[in-house]
C-alpha cells in the first residue's frame, strides 16, 4: 500500500533535518560526496566548517520547523473531513527548495565574512611588517 502524500511530505522534511544536522554540527569532514561543496568552501579546513555549519543551522532550522507544522497538520487532517488539508500538505515541499536556497544563501554570507576576515588579518599584518 503506497503512503499517502502528506506522510511523503513529512517524512521528506525529517529525512531532511536528518542530513542537515551533521553539518549543523560540524561532524562532516571534507569530503566528495556530502556537504555544501563549491570551490570556496572546499579550499581548506576552516571555509568548510563555516560554509556547512551556516548551510547546515538554516536548513535545519527550516526543515524543523517544516516537521512540525507537518506533524500537527497530520494530527489535524485525520481529525477533520475538510478537503483544503489534501493542498496544505502541498505546501510542506516548499521547504526542501527553501532549505537549499536559503542554505545556500546562509553559506555565501559565512564564506564572504571569512574571505572578509582573512583580508583585513592580511592587511593588517602588511602594515604591522
Amino acid at each position: 500500500m503506497p503512503l499517502a502524500p502528506n506522510v511523503i511530505a513529512v517524512i521528506l522534511n525529517l529525512l531532511l533535518l536528518a542530513l542537515t544536522l551533521p553539518l549543523a554540527f560540524r561532524m562532516v569532514p571534507i569530503n566528495y560526496l556530502f556537504g555544501y561543496r563549491t570551490s570556496g568552501s572546499t579550499a581548506d579546513e576552516k571555509s568548510w566548517c563555516a560554509a556547512n555549519t551556516a548551510f547546515g543551522r538554516t536548513a535545519a532550522v527550516i526543515s524543523a520547523a517544516a516537521l512540525a507544522a507537518g506533524a500537527v497538520m497530520l494530527g489535524v487532517r485525520y481529525g477533520t473531513d475538510l478537503p483544503f488539508w489534501e493542498y496544505g500538505f502541498a505546501l510542506l515541499y516548499i521547504p526542501v527548495a527553501l532549505c537549499v536556497v536559503c542554505g545556500h544563501i546562509a553559506a555565501k554570507r559565512a564564506l564572504a565574512k571569512l574571505a572578509a576576515e582573512r583580508e583585513s588579518a592580511e592587511s593588517q599584518e602588511k602594515s604591522e611588517g
